[in-house]
Formats: C-alpha cells, structure tokens, sequence
C-alpha cells in the first residue's frame, strides 16, 4: 500500500472525486483545465465545430472547374495511346483552304447600290424651272422667273436655239432621255472608278434587289458621247440639257456590302467530314500524318468548346451532390461512433485527434488531386488507417479509411478504382501492424499493401480488358503510396502520441523495460510490492489475451499499478522485512485509511511526473474500483459499530475499460492467494471463482464492457497461471478476517489485510 498525501494533506475523501485530482497544477495545466472546462460546457459546439472542420477539408477534393488544357499532337510522332471520340464532331478545314474559300465567297458577292428616287425629282424639277424661264423670256412677260440653278451653265448656242420658237420639242426630248437614264441609275465618277473590274451590282430599288451587269449603268463617258454623237443645232441642244441635268442618283450602300460578305464568308462550311461517337480517330502506336493532324486538332477543339459551354446549371448541380455525399460519409463515421465507439464522443481529445487525421487525409488528398494534378491512386489512406489502428483498434481505423476512400473515390472523382484500390490497401495496412511489436514491423506494410494494390489493379484490368501498358502508370503510383503511408505514419505516430496522450504497442514495450527508473526504485525501495506487480502484470496479461484484449496493456498497467507504494512502502505488509513489526498496528483504522487510500492518488502522481500515457494511468485510478477496504473497516467497526462503509472505500472511477477490470481481478486475485494457507489447485480455482462473482454481484465491473462469456475466459485463464506461481509455497500474506458486514451480506468472501485493499 502506498503511504499517500494522507499522512500530509489529511482529511477525508470526497466520494466521487477521481484519485490524482489534487495534484499541483502550474500554468500550462491551468490552461489545460480551462480548456477542458470549456470543452465540457460546450460539448455540443466542440462536436459541430470538429464536425465543420473535416467538411470545409472534404471541400478541397472538389474538382476544380478550368478552362480545358488542348493536348498537343505534331505530324511524325508516334501515339502512346489510341484516341477514341467521345462524341460526333466534324473535321474542320485546313486554314488555307478554309481561307480561301471564304475570301472568294466574299468576292462573289456583289456590291450593294441604292437608286435614289429624289435626284430625279429633282433634277426634272430644275428643267421645268429652265423652260418657264425661257418661254417667259421669248414671250417679253412682265415678270420673268429667274433661273440660277448652281452648276448648271449652259452654251450661248444653247440659249440661242432655246429661243427660237418650237423649241418645245428641245425640252420634251431632253425630259424624256433624262427620265431614262435616271431610272437606268447614273454613275458619280468617283463610284465609276470603285465600280472598275466588278462584273455585277446589286441595285436595291424600293427594297428589291436587281443583280445584273454594272454597264448598265449610265456614266458620265456615255453622256458626253452622247452629246458629241448629236446631229443638228435643236439636237445638240437636248444632249447638252441631258448632260447638265444629269445627276448621279446610285450610292453604293458599304454596310450592306460588308455584311453580305460577312454572312458569304461565314456560311461557307468549315469542315470536310464527320467522326462519329465512339470511331477511332487513331490508334495506339501509330505515326501522326497531316490528315491524322487534322482530325486530332478538330477533336481538341470541339473538346475544348464543349469544357467552355458547361452550364452553370450543371455546375451548381455537381457541387450540391459532392456536397450530400460528403454529408452522408460523415454521417455514417458519426453513426460509427455512436454505435460502436460510444466513449470517444466523451474525450475531448481522442474526438479532436480523429478530426485531425480525417481532415488531414482530405487536405492531402485534395492537394494530390487539385494541387499537384496527380492520379488519386497516391493518396495515402493507409497512413491513416495504420496510425488509428495503432493509437486506437482495427475496426475504428477500417471504417475511417473506408470514409477517407470514399470520399476520395466519389467527391474527388478518384472513381471506383480508387475506392477499391485505397480501401484494400488500407486493410493489408492495418492488417500488416495488427501484431506490432517493433517499430521496424511498420515496413510490412511496404512489402503487404503493394502486393494487394497490384492485385486489384489488375483485376480491375482483367474485368475491362484494359492493356498491359495502360496500367503501367497507375503501377508507378500503386508501387509508391505504401512508402508515402509508412513515412506518415513513422512521423505521425509520436507526435500523436506526445500531442494527444495516445499510447500504442511500441510505447507499451518501452515501458515494459524493468531497467525503467520507476520500476528500478521499486524493485530496490519497494522488493515486496515490485514482485507483486510483476505476478499481477503476468495475470492480466494471460487474462486480457484469452478475452480479446490488448494483452499488452494489461501487462503493462499490472507493472505499474502499485508506483504509489514508493512513498511509504514500509505500511504494506509485502515490503516488511522479516520480524519488522506493521507500523499500522500503531494507527487508528482511519488513518490507515487514508494510506491506502493515498497510494493511488501518489501513483497518478508519480505517472504524470514521469510521463506515463493516459491509460496506464486510468489502470492505477481504477485497479481498486470502489471497492472496500474490509480489513480497516472490521477495526473500525470494532471500535464504533455504526462506521459507515462509505468511508472505507476507495474513490474510484470503477473500471471503464476490459484491461483495467482485467486489472483489478488480477491485483485482487494475487492477494487473495498469496493470504492462503495452502494454495491448491483446487483451492485457487475456488479463490477465483468466487472473488470474479463477488466483484460482479458488487457491480465493479459494470462500466466495462466485459461479458459473461469474458468472465468464464478469465477464470480459466488465471488459474493455470496461479497453479504455477504458488506451486510448493506457503502464504507469507495474513489471513483475511470474515465479516458479516461487507455489503450488508453475510458470508462476505475473506481478503488479506494489508494488500487485498491497497
């Protein structure tokens, strides 16, 4: 038993306060508190804000939306793969050829002109003025209406003819030739010259096209040859009133031109065939020719416009479904827990440690995919399922690397490949360090995971009937993701266990070294209670191993369970030396109390001082339980009859795991044997069996997780192991007095004084 703060601090216990909790705190473990207190008083909001944490993670698998990257082919190079289409798309033209087609449809089209009907008008108008004027002047009227049309000179022999009587005829001549060349269309000189070496127009008359021969327009060479072909004075005087009058009424219309020529080049057809869906545009192996050229760029093309019309529609669609998986594969891990895992929902730390590595697989994942644009099949799941499995078990460490799989084969596009490929590999992994023992064991996975990745990929290759040579890049990734995985782990795997007071298999067999300082000064300040641990680390570790239990740890919590005894080993009995007389003869049942009570709260102690993991030090809170301290409590009773029995029991928690109740029998178990007289067989079987019923009736070892069937495993485990340990010796413990008041129950089951309640 472990002399305590008892003897120091005094005063009694409170009942449900675990061991350990008076110990000094400095400032970190004031923040530490302070944080935990917090985390308590909002467990709820610790819960969403972990939970919010791996999905804004599980956001960066999404795939990014990019402009499409054309793939860039030359004419003499040699394909790797076959390019088969995916969709119909026509092969376009080459640029040249398409060039000049296009060029000559636009010089086919014909320029636009426009007949503008109120030159004429105005231009007749003009002529009749000119008449009125010079049948007033032969008339000698009064009032003669001038005449000054601006441009408009003629000849003295003009007005001279004109003057004459019967000139009449001049003027109707002249009108009519006007008329017709005006609704022919006259030529400005300067659209005459634009007009050079075009065959045909398109004259717009009152929005109707008429295409025909530019010629038939009038130019100005045709009116002054007219004039010059002219005859007699009156003659000679029409064709000159022609030639004034005449004014150009034909604009050519330069928009309408361009646009006519726009919608000729543009309908001139861009392609010079069609590959169908599904058609080889060229197969594997094979050298690139011009024509070959042709189809792949038209193929990149119609691929590219195909990326850049993407709706946002589908987009918003695709985000919202990576979304909802996202969320399910979350809540399936949730549902996990609360079914199978129920007590990590509880630890503020083991919930933020599963958090970490879950987002830190999805960020990594999506730096692989989204980042580094590598193939998903790198991503190293089985890191994190060998890291679980280590700090945790098998089952929780599958199920996270199914999520992590999933997740990445779904929301990151990875596919099915991905999620078969990772998630088989994940559990070679866990499979490969499900025994570890070393940490050198940690490189079978190296030699396991490739073998079973290999073997997917190639019965996924089989079911497809994919090449050989297709396959031999995901080979290359296949091969490398177990030496990623390990590397992670080698790296992940202390800092867990530093940062989060995680203990696995390869801590525990450090702390299995006898030539560890603790065990070292009880094995020279403590002989009796160094012995005792090693017997009680033996049992535990023979009983967890036939239950299914982390054998390890048991062992391990049996070597250090007692640490508390280093304090004051000379008040438990196993450390007195022969004819040393028991200083608790000396002291009223209260103190002692209060000593064996203290060991426990000194043994935290001395485990946090020397940095032993958080579950060795959950053995030493609970390897008494509540138990009572029957040998105390019959002095007490002997002394005061209405002692309450509260006050004789230890403060607990009860045992919240199988290696801590498998604790407790085994350290309750080996006192009890060592106080037989003659340790048999039979007589042990009998110690066993009876101590293993009492704690059950009692109900220490309800919060366990222990069954039946586990119980009945462990009396058959512990017995041969006892048989061997007492073989040939006698009790050296002192006899367990019987009480009719343990429990209230007669025929209470008898323990050692001094050890059965330390």
């Amino acid at each position: 038993m472990v002399p305590g703060e008892a003897s120091e601090g005094g005063g009694g216990r409170s009942g449900g306060r675990a061991p350990g909790g008076r110990a000094p705190a400095g400032r970190d473990r004031r923040f530490g508190r302070l944080l935990q207190n917090w985390s308590r008083e909002h467990t709820r909001a610790f819960r969403w804000i972990l939970l919010g944490v791996v999905f804004l993670s599980g956001l960066t698998l999404f795939p990014r939306q990019e402009a499409y990257r054309r793939a860039e082919y030359a004419v003499g190079t040699v394909l790797a793969k076959p390019v088969i289409a995916e969709f119909d798309f026509p092969i376009r033209k080459e640029r040249e050829r398409l060039r000049g087609e296009q060029q000559a449809a636009m010089a086919a089209v014909p320029p636009v002109l426009v007949l503008q009907d109120s030159v004429a008008v105005e231009a007749l108008a003009a002529l009749g003025r000119l008449r009125r004027s010079i049948d007033d002047l032969r008339g000698n009227a009064a009032e003669v209406e001038p005449f000054d049309e601006p441009g408009i000179a003629l000849s003295q022999n003009a007005y001279a003819v004109l003057l004459m009587e019967g000139t009449s005829a001049v003027f109707a001549q002249a009108r009519e030739r006007l008329q017709g060349y005006f609704t022919q269309g006259i030529l400005s000189a300067e659209l005459e010259e634009r007009l050079r070496g075009v065959g045909r127009a398109a004259l717009v008359i009152g929005g109707v096209d008429w295409v025909g021969p530019v010629d038939r327009f009038v130019t100005r060479s045709r009116l002054q040859r007219a004039r010059d072909e002219a005859g007699d004075p009156q003659e000679q005087t029409a064709a000159e009133l022609v030639t004034r009058f005449a004014r150009p009424n034909i604009t050519l219309d330069g928009a309408a031109t361009e646009r006519r020529r726009r919608l000729a080049r543009d309908g001139v057809d861009r392609s010079v065939g069609m590959v169908l869906k599904g058609e080889e545009i060229l197969g594997a192996h094979k050298r690139i020719w011009q024509e070959d050229l042709l189809k792949l760029e038209s193929y990149e093309e119609a691929r590219e416009r195909r990326a850049a019309n993407l709706q946002l529609r589908d987009q918003i669609l695709s985000f919202l479904g990576r979304v909802m998986i996202l969320i399910l594969a979350l809540a399936a891990v949730v549902q996990f827990l609360v079914s199978y895992r129920r007590r990590l929902l509880s630890r503020q730390n083991d919930l933020l440690l599963l958090a970490a590595m879950a987002a830190l697989g999805l960020l990594l994942g999506g730096t692989i995919l989204n980042v580094l644009r590598i193939s998903g099949l790198l991503i190293p799941v089985a890191a994190f399922a060998v890291i679980i499995a280590l700090l945790y078990d098998e089952l929780l460490a599958l199920a996270c690397a199914g999520f992590l799989a999933i997740t990445v084969g779904l929301v990151g596009d990875g596919g099915l490949d991905v999620i078969v490929i990772l998630g088989l590999g994940s559990m070679a992994a866990v499979m490969s360090v499900r025994q570890l023992r070393d940490r050198r064991e940690l490189y079978r996975l190296l030699l396991f995971v490739p073998l079973v990745h290999l073997a997917a990929l190639g019965a996924l290759g089989l079911m497809r009937s994919t090449p050989l040579d297709a396959l031999l890049g995901d080979v290359l990734y296949l091969v490398a993701n177990p030496f990623l995985a390990a590397g992670i782990a080698l790296f992940a795997v202390p800092l867990s266990e530093s940062f989060f007071d995680k203990c696995t298999n390869l801590r525990l067999l450090e702390l299995l070294d006898l030539n560890r300082p603790l065990l070292r000064r009880l094995m020279l300040e403590a002989p009796g209670t160094y012995h005792h641990s090693l017997m009680v680390g033996t049992l535990a570790e023979a009983g967890a191993a036939h239950i299914g239990a982390n054998a390890l740890l048991a062992r391990v919590s049996g070597y250090y369970h007692d640490i508390g005894k280093l304090n004051k080993p000379d008040y438990f009995i196993e450390n007195l030396r022969p004819g040393q007389k028991n200083p608790h003869d000396k002291l009223g049942p209260a103190m002692s109390r209060l000593i064996l009570e203290a060991h426990v709260r000194d043994g935290v102690a001395l485990a946090k001082e020397s940095k032993l993991p958080q579950v060795v030090r959950d053995g030493i809170v609970q390897h008494h339980a509540t138990g009572l301290m029957t040998f105390f409590y019959h002095r007490a009773l002997q002394k005061d009859p209405q002692t309450s029995e509260t006050e004789y029991r230890y403060p607990g928690p009860r045992p919240q795991s199988r290696e801590a109740a498998v604790l407790l029998l085994a350290d309750q178990i080996d006192a009890v044997s060592r106080s037989l007289e003659d340790p048999t067989p039979s007589r042990l079987r009998g110690v066993v069996k009876q101590l293993i019923e009492k704690r059950t009736l009692e109900g220490e070892l309800d919060e366990s997780d222990l069954t039946l069937k586990d119980l009945a495993a462990l009396r058959e485990a512990f017995i041969p192991i006892l048989t061997v340990l007492f073989h040939g010796r006698t009790s050296s413990r002192i006899a367990y007095p019987k009480t009719e008041h343990a429990r209230g129950k007669p025929g209470a089951h008898p323990e050692p004084a001094a050890k059965a309640e330390n």
